[in-house]
């Protein structure tokens, strides 16, 4: 990175009130060290905690410039990064999680492996502080999309990067509804840098992510960057198909050798059930993609902006 370059870091927020004192003095003592021209963009997800006054009221203390941008209602940590990154004028940002789990002392180094090579850096969890059952998801999911996008990453759900100004310029230009950010920067071939960096356990109130929301997500990743379960499905349908009509044969077969066994009416209904079960999965994959057309066709905001307030020292700096 140019050492003129100017940083914008943009740090989602939800029920953070807790957290706030303790992430405004860090990234005070970040940015103190960074000496480079640094704005710092939070965005209050819908909080109905008092997170967005007690952010504004700690911006209007803060050194350095900042921009408290209020959603209209919670929509979700993506959303919330796409809308800081639209407010951010840096010629690299850094994402971060309000929650602490990545220590904001952490920013230099992902600044330092910036590069004309690896416009975006990410912070790899190598030792991760969550339960096994949340790391055994990001591995499977890290696999998935590594295959599905072409990028190989050991961690695909780590927030903690930073961009180049091109990339985020490149995010910004996407319009669809389901936006996963590792996901779309692998899908755009960009180079990315992995970096090991210290991951802290989370705060008190744990991953915003529940179980809803996880499941919601695994859905969008698997039928958002491929045709593959389509083709699953169909591949199901295919073989359920010939097996239902070899043991239609075999029955018959049997029935005209031996003379007896099992009566027609359950053989009929265990061919029957078994068609069933597989249709419903047919269906079910194909709704879980029509759906997703449905919500693209209505052309819905992917995020609502209700207010952006901005400190002192951020009009002193536009001035």
């Amino acid at each position: 990175m140019e050492p003129s370059a100017t940083v914008s870091i943009v740090v989602p927020l939800y029920r953070d009130v807790a957290n706030l004192d303790s992430l405004f003095r860090r990234l005070a003592s970040v940015i103190a060290g960074l000496g480079q021209p640094t704005e710092l963009v939070l965005v209050d997800d819908g909080s109905r905690d008092g997170t967005a006054e007690r952010a504004i009221q700690l911006a209007r203390e803060f050194p350095y410039p900042t921009l408290v941008v209020r959603l209209g209602r919670n929509f979700g940590q993506h959303p919330a990064v796409f809308a800081g990154m639209q407010h951010t004028t840096g010629d690299v940002v850094v994402t971060l999680d309000s929650d602490l789990q990545y220590p904001p002392e952490e920013i230099p180094r992902l600044l330092a492996g910036l590069s004309a090579d690896f416009p975006v850096v990410s912070g790899y969890r190598e030792h991760r502080a969550d339960p096994w059952p949340r790391r055994v998801i990001t591995r499977i999911l890290s696999s998935w999309l590594s295959r599905r996008t072409g990028s190989s990453l050991q961690d695909y759900g780590s927030m903690f990067r930073a961009y180049d100004r091109r990339v985020v310029d490149q995010l910004l230009e996407f319009s669809e509804q389901r936006r996963y950010i590792p996901g779309l920067v692998g899908w755009l071939g960009v180079p990315v840098k992995e970096i090991a960096v210290e991951h802290s356990p989370r705060s008190e109130q744990g991953s915003r992510y529940r179980s809803r929301i996880l499941i919601d997500m695994f859905l969008d990743l698997i039928t958002g960057y491929a045709a593959f379960p389509l083709r699953v499905v169909t591949l199901i349908g295919f073989v359920g198909a010939l097996l239902a009509l070899a043991l239609t044969v075999a029955f018959f077969v049997y029935r005209i050798a031996q003379g007896d066994g099992p009566s027609g009416l359950v053989s009929a209904f265990g061919m029957l059930f078994f068609l069933v079960g597989v249709q419903l999965v047919i269906m079910g994959v194909l709704g879980e993609y029509i759906g997703r057309i449905y919500i693209e066709a209505k052309g819905r905001p992917y995020f609502l902006i209700d207010s952006v307030e901005s400190n002192d020292a951020a009009r002193r700096a536009s001035r």
